[in-house]
C-alpha cells in the first residue's frame, strides 16, 4: 500500500468514526464517542510524522475485511496522544541593557519533534504583546540547544515591561517569556539648589549651582563655562562658582553606561559690582542662649563695599535699649564675645554686629542669659525595708537641663524639671550627697545630704523536720532548713547533735548548691534505737537554727531468731522462720545448711526445707543496713523413717 493510498484511507476512517458519532450508523462494532475520534493535528507536515510511527501502521495493516475493532482504535488514539513541541528559553536573571545594544540569549527544545524546515528566532516582546525579531533564523544545535544573538533597536523606549523570547518558525511556537529592562539614556537639567534660574551674588562671592541628572550612573558632563565632572554617582550633583562678571551656566554634554543623553536648562549668575553694605546674624533658632562669663561665636555675613580699616565688633543691649560692646575688633564672621560677670539671667537682652567704616547695624537677635546651675539635695531620712527603694529629692536653679551625681554612683542628666526624685536602692543603711551637679553652663553648686536607713530583719534559721526519720549510725543524710535575714559571704551552715549532757556539737557536715548534708555519729548512744536532737548552725552571723530530732539505731545490734519444729518423712518438705528486729532493712543470712539470703525486706522470712535426715536449722552469720546482727534461736526438722 502505498503512501497516497494509507493518507486516503486515514482521511475515510475518520470520516466514518465521527458519522458513528452522529449516530448515522458505522461498520464499527459498537457506537464511539466523538472525544474518542479527535486527534488534534497543529501541522500538515506532521501528519507524515503520525504516519510513520509503527504503532499507527499496525492498526491500518491489510486486511481484505477492512474491519476495524473500535476498541482497539480508541486504545491506540489513548496512548499515542501527540507530544507538543516546546521552546524554552533561557533564563536572563534580571537582564538590563541599554538601547542598542546587543544580546545573546540562550535557548532548548522539548515536547514533540519540529519540522524538517523550522528555524529559531531571537524575539522582544513590548507591554501590548507586540514581538520584534532582533536576529535572523537559525538552526537549532544536534542537541536541540543553541543561542541567538541580536540587538536591541535604538529607538526603544526604556522601561521594565519587556522580555526576550526563542521561537520556532515551523510550527510557529512562541517560546517562555524572560524578563528585560531597558536602560534609558542619560539627561541632565542644570538649577539653582532653591529650583530657581538667576541670582546676584557680590564680587568674589561663591553661588551654588546644581545639575540634576536621571538614568543610570556614573554620569559625566560638561558646562559651558568649561567645568567637567567625571563618574558622578550621587544626583542632584552641586558645584560652587565664583564668576567676575554675569555669566550664563548650561550643561553642553551629559554621557553615562547607555551613552550621550540630553540636557536641558540654564542658571545666570549676576554680579553686583558696587552693592550697599549689609550685615546679617546667623543665629540659632530661638535665639542666643549663652552663660555668664562664658566665651561665644557670633557668625554672620557682611555684603557690600566697606572701608579700608573697617571693623566688626559684638554688641549687646538691655531691656532699656542701652548697647554695650562685648568683644573685639575683628574684620571677618565670626567674632568672639564673652557676656559681663554678674549680669541678671532675668532681663530681657538682644544682641547685633556693627561696622564702624561705615557704621552698619545688623538685625538684633534675641539673647537669653543662663546663669549657673544649683543643685540642692533635701535633707531627708527616708527608712525602707531590705531589697526596697528609696527616693531622694534634688531642687534645681540656674540654667538647665541639669545632671547630678550622687556619691554612691547614682547619675541621670538631662533634667528639665525641678525639683527632680532619684531612685536608689542601697544594701546596708547610707548616707547619700552630691558629687557633681551642673546644667547649661558647666558645673555649679551643689550641696545637702540624705540618709537612707535599710531594715535589715534579724537573721534566723529553721532546721527541717527529721522526726519521722529512723536512720543508721554514721549514715550521711540530707538536712532541710530555711533562712531570713541576712548571711555573710564567709558564712558556713553546719549540722549539729546534741550530746549525753545536752551540749550540741559539730558534725561533719557539707554544703553546696543549697544542699546541706550531715554524717548523724553522735558520740554516745544509750539505746538501742536513739532518738536524738538535731539542729543547723551558721557562723557569720552565728545564728542557732530550730530542733528537730531524729531516730538513730546503734551499729551491730539487729538481731535475728531462727524458730521452727516440724516431723516429716524422707522427701517431704518444712518450714524454717527467720524473724528481725532492730537494724533497718536489707538483712542478709546464712544458715547452717549453707542456704544464704541477700538483701530482704521481709520480715520474718520463711524458707522451705527437705532435709534427708533430722537438722537442727541455725544462723551462722547476720547482717543489715546497721553493720553485723547477733543470731538466735534454732529450728529442728525430723526425718522418720520405716
Amino acid at each position: 500500500m502505498n503512501k497516497f493510498t494509507i493518507v486516503s484511507f486515514l482521511f475515510c476512517l475518520i470520516g466514518l468514526i465521527t458519522a458513528g458519532a452522529r449516530g448515522t450508523g458505522s461498520r464499527l462494532n459498537g457506537p464511539v464517542a466523538a472525544a474518542d475520534t479527535l486527534i488534534e493535528i497543529r501541522k500538515d507536515t506532521l501528519i507524515e510524522n503520525y504516519l510513520r510511527d509503527s504503532t499507527y501502521k499496525a492498526v491500518f495493516k491489510r486486511d481484505t475485511t477492512m474491519r476495524v475493532d473500535s476498541a482497539a482504535l480508541r486504545a491506540q488514539a489513548d496512548s499515542h496522544k501527540v507530544a507538543l513541541p516546546e521552546v524554552l528559553t533561557g533564563d536572563l536573571n534580571g537582564l538590563a541593557v541599554c538601547a542598542g545594544s546587543p544580546v545573546s540569549v540562550p535557548f532548548s527544545t522539548a515536547g514533540g519533534r519540529f519540522a524538517p524546515d523550522n528555524q529559531f528566532v531571537l524575539q522582544l516582546v513590548d507591554a501590548s504583546g507586540k514581538a520584534t525579531n532582533l536576529s535572523e533564523p537559525a538552526k537549532a544545535g544536534p542537541f536541540g540547544t543553541g543561542t541567538l544573538t541580536g540587538a536591541v533597536p535604538l529607538n526603544i523606549p526604556p522601561g521594565s515591561r519587556y522580555s526576550l523570547r526563542v521561537s520556532a518558525t515551523n510550527p510557529a511556537i512562541s517560546g517562555t517569556p524572560q524578563p528585560l529592562r531597558i536602560l534609558p539614556a542619560p539627561t541632565a537639567r542644570i538649577e539653582l539648589p532653591d529650583g530657581g534660574t538667576a541670582l546676584t551674588v557680590l564680587p568674589g562671592q561663591p553661588a551654588t549651582i546644581r545639575v540634576a541628572l536621571t538614568g543610570h550612573g556614573p554620569w559625566s558632563f560638561a558646562l559651558s563655562d568649561g567645568t567637567k565632572v567625571q563618574n558622578v554617582l550621587t544626583t542632584p550633583y552641586e558645584l560652587t562658582v565664583t564668576p567676575a562678571q554675569p555669566t550664563v551656566y548650561k550643561v553642553v554634554s551629559v554621557s553615562g553606561p547607555c551613552g550621550s543623553g540630553t540636557v536641558s536648562g540654564e542658571v545666570i549668575v549676576n554680579v553686583n559690582e558696587n552693592p550697599n553694605p549689609e550685615i546679617a546674624l546667623k543665629a540659632p533658632a530661638g535665639g542666643y542662649r549663652i552663660c555668664t562669663g562664658t566665651p561665644f561665636q557670633v557668625a554672620f555675613t557682611a555684603t557690600g563695599k566697606y572701608n579700608a580699616g573697617n571693623g566688626f565688633v559684638v554688641q549687646m543691649a538691655d531691656s532699656t535699649g542701652n548697647w554695650t560692646t562685648i568683644s573685639g575688633s575683628g574684620v571677618a564672621s565670626p567674632l568672639t564675645a564673652r557676656l559681663p560677670y554678674g549680669i541678671s539671667p532675668k532681663g530681657a537682652y538682644q544682641i547685633r554686629v556693627v561696622s564702624t567704616l561705615p557704621s552698619v547695624l545688623s538685625p538684633p537677635a534675641k539673647l537669653a542669659v543662663a546663669s549657673q546651675a544649683v543643685a540642692v539635695l533635701r535633707n531627708d531620712t527616708v527608712r525602707i525595708d531590705e531589697g526596697k527603694t528609696a527616693e531622694l529629692t534634688v531642687d534645681f536653679g540656674g540654667g538647665g537641663p541639669w545632671f547630678v551625681l550622687l556619691s554612691d554612683g547614682t547619675y541621670e542628666n538631662n533634667i528639665t524639671r525641678s525639683p527632680h526624685t532619684l531612685k536608689v536602692s542601697p544594701a546596708n543603711p547610707t548616707p547619700y550627697s552630691i558629687t557633681s551637679a551642673g546644667g547649661a553652663c558647666g558645673v555649679g553648686e551643689y550641696s545637702g545630704r540624705a540618709y537612707v536607713a535599710v531594715k535589715i530583719p534579724p537573721s534566723t534559721i529553721a532546721t527541717g523536720n527529721l522526726s519521722g526519720r529512723t536512720i543508721c549510725h554514721g549514715s550521711e543524710i540530707t538536712v532541710p532548713f530555711t533562712t531570713q535575714g541576712r548571711f555573710y559571704a564567709n558564712n558556713k551552715f553546719i549540722v549539729q547533735v546534741a550530746d549525753t549532757s545536752g551540749r550540741f556539737v559539730n558534725l561533719a557536715t557539707t554544703y553546696r548548691d543549697g544542699v546541706l548534708k550531715g554524717v548523724i555519729n553522735p558520740a554516745y548512744l544509750k539505746d538501742t534505737l536513739n532518738t536524738v536532737r538535731l539542729r543547723v548552725v551558721s557562723t557569720s552571723p552565728a545564728v542557732n537554727g530550730s530542733e528537730t530530732t531524729l531516730r538513730v539505731i546503734a551499729p551491730n545490734v539487729s538481731q535475728a531468731i531462727v524458730t521452727g519444729e516440724g516431723t516429716i518423712r524422707p522427701g517431704q518438705t518444712s518450714r524454717v522462720r527467720v524473724a528481725f528486729k532492730n537494724g533497718l532493712p536489707p538483712w542478709s543470712f546464712m544458715l547452717s545448711d549453707g542456704t544464704q539470703v541477700n538483701g530482704t525486706f521481709l520480715n520474718p522470712y520463711v524458707l522451705t526445707v527437705a532435709p534427708t535426715t533430722t537438722t537442727e536449722y541455725t544462723l551462722t552469720s547476720l547482717s543489715s543496713s546497721c553493720g553485723a546482727g547477733i543470731a538466735l534461736g534454732k529450728a529442728m526438722v525430723t526425718v522418720e523413717r520405716n
